[in-house]
């Protein structure tokens, strides 16, 4: 049920890319998420193996090991100075142990799982370190880029 109402309140404040203003944001949107290829049966996961290809990433922290299946790059996994990160669900200690840089995007998968993990995505939200996020409901992306507004979209897929 929390889920439910999770994503109706979700879809009446999401956009598309007509209500995005950010130029980075924008091609991300236009040329990643809304790309038509689906890559796997989980719209989260398409979202990840997407964003992986799109931003060209050579390092990755994850421990999830259906992602490193699916994953066909030639990826270092490590947790220093990382490209990419993955979170199965938001997890504030995990997520502030993660050694990012200016262009390094986290993936948070199952932010709308419960109340509880919903207070914590809104935690991540608000750290100064993070600038940009991208909510798509079934996950965020997480972007830490000194040189844009910090802003929240919410992105119907």
């Amino acid at each position: 049920m929390f889920q439910t109402l999770a994503h109706l309140r979700f879809l009446l404040k999401a956009t598309n890319q007509h209500g995005v203003h950010s130029p980075f944001i924008y091609n991300y949107v236009t040329k990643c998420l809304y790309k038509k290829e689906k890559l796997h049966r989980n719209k989260g996961f398409n979202v990840i193996l997407k964003s992986i290809s799109y931003f060209n990433v050579k390092t990755a922290f994850t421990t999830n090991k259906e992602l490193k299946k699916h994953v066909k790059n030639n990826i270092n996994y490590t947790n220093t100075n990382v490209d990419f990160g993955y979170l199965n669900t938001p997890d504030l200690a995990v997520f502030n142990s993660i050694n990012y840089h200016n262009n390094t995007m986290v993936f948070i998968h199952n932010i709308y799982k419960n109340k509880q993990t919903e207070q914590v995505w809104e935690q991540i939200k608000l750290l100064n370190k993070v600038t940009v996020t991208v909510d798509v409901f079934y996950g965020a992306a997480v972007f830490f880029r000194k040189e844009q507004a910090k802003e929240h979209f919410k992105i119907r897929l």
